[in-house]
C-alpha cells in the first residue's frame, strides 16, 4: 500500500503545469505564433505565453504594446489577437473535434475570428463585449474595442468590470448575428458589412471600405502565415534613381519618291529622301542616390 501512495506522488510530482490545469479545464487549443509581450491567467496564476503552449478553457490571454498571438483551436478555427487586447476563454467544448460551443469575452483590444464551420445545428460560437454579443456560424470577422478610461495599466483584478465601450464588428466571410446589450435586439449582418454599437445600445450596419478593413487588420492580418512579418529597416533605407548610360539611337535610310510626271510634265520627276527606319530605346539602369 505505501508504495502504491508513493508510486501516486511521484506521477503527480512528473505532471507538467499544463498537464495538472488540463485535468481542471478542457484544453481549448494551441499556440502556433506569438509575438512580443503575452500572458495568460488561470487557475495556477500569470505566466508568459510561448509558440506551442496549450491554452484552456478559462484562459485569460493579455497583449502588451507590441504582443500578438494565433491559437489554433481544437475544431479548426483560428483566432487572431492583436496588441493592446485582453481576451477570455470563457468555454470551449467539443464532441469528437467537432465544437458543441465556445464563448469567449473580450474586454478590449482587437481580434479575428475565423470559425470553421459549426456541423451542428445546437453548436454555436459567441463573442461577447462589453455592448455587444456576435453570434457565428462558419465565419471569418473582425472585432475591436478600445481599452475603457476606467482601467489603468495591464494586469488589473480577474473580476474588472470595464466601463461599456462601443464594439465595432467588421464581416468579411459568412455570417453574423449583433446582438445589443443589454436588451438590445439582433441584427444579421452580410458579408462586406460593418456594424458599430454604441454604449447606449445603438447598432448602425453598413458596407465596410477598403480603408477600413485595411485599418482593422492592421495588426493581425500580418499573422496569416509564420514568418510573414518583414523584418524591420535598420539604418538609412537604400534607395535608387533612374539615370540614363546610353542615349536613344535612330537609323536613317532613303526613299524615293515622286514629285512630278503630271499633265503639264512631259517625263516624271523623283527625289530622294531621308527617313528614320529604325529606332533603339534608350539604355536606363538603377544606381543608388546615396
Amino acid at each position: 500500500m505505501k508504495s502504491l501512495v508513493t508510486l501516486g506522488l511521484m506521477i503527480a510530482l512528473c505532471l507538467s503545469p499544463q498537464a495538472l490545469v488540463a485535468k481542471e479545464h478542457s484544453v481549448a487549443g494551441n499556440v502556433d505564433y506569438v509575438s512580443g509581450e503575452v500572458v495568460v491567467i488561470r487557475s495556477a496564476g500569470e505566466m508568459p505565453l510561448a509558440s506551442s503552449q496549450l491554452v484552456f478553457s478559462s484562459d485569460t490571454i493579455i497583449t502588451g504594446e507590441n504582443g500578438r498571438v494565433r491559437l489554433s483551436m481544437r475544431d479548426g478555427s483560428t483566432i487572431y489577437v492583436g496588441h493592446l487586447s485582453r481576451i477570455n476563454i470563457a468555454d470551449y467544448q467539443l464532441k469528437n473535434k467537432s465544437l458543441l460551443s465556445g464563448l469567449f469575452n473580450m474586454l478590449w483590444g482587437k481580434a479575428r475570428f475565423v470559425v470553421n464551420h459549426l456541423k451542428s445545428i445546437d453548436a454555436s460560437f459567441s463573442v461577447k463585449t462589453s455592448t455587444a454579443v456576435l453570434g457565428v456560424r462558419g465565419t471569418n470577422f473582425i472585432v475591436s474595442l478600445d481599452r475603457p478610461a476606467n482601467v489603468s495599466g495591464r494586469l488589473e483584478a480577474r473580476d474588472i468590470r470595464p466601463d461599456p465601450m462601443p464594439t465595432t464588428a467588421l464581416l468579411q466571410e459568412g455570417r453574423l448575428a449583433v446582438k445589443a446589450l443589454p436588451k438590445g435586439g439582433e441584427i444579421l449582418m452580410k458579408a462586406g458589412q460593418i456594424a458599430v454599437v454604441s454604449k447606449d445600445g445603438k447598432v448602425s450596419v453598413r458596407p465596410f471600405t477598403q480603408e477600413e478593413l485595411k485599418l482593422l487588420g492592421k495588426d493581425i492580418s500580418d499573422m496569416e502565415a509564420p514568418g510573414s512579418i518583414a523584418p524591420p529597416v535598420i539604418g538609412k533605407p537604400k534607395i535608387t534613381v533612374p539615370v540614363v548610360v546610353k542615349p536613344a539611337t535612330v537609323q536613317m535610310g532613303t526613299v524615293v519618291i515622286q514629285t512630278g510626271g503630271g499633265r503639264a510634265q512631259t517625263f516624271p520627276t523623283s527625289t530622294t529622301i531621308q527617313v528614320p527606319v529604325s529606332v533603339q530605346p534608350p539604355v536606363i539602369v538603377q544606381v543608388p542616390a546615396n
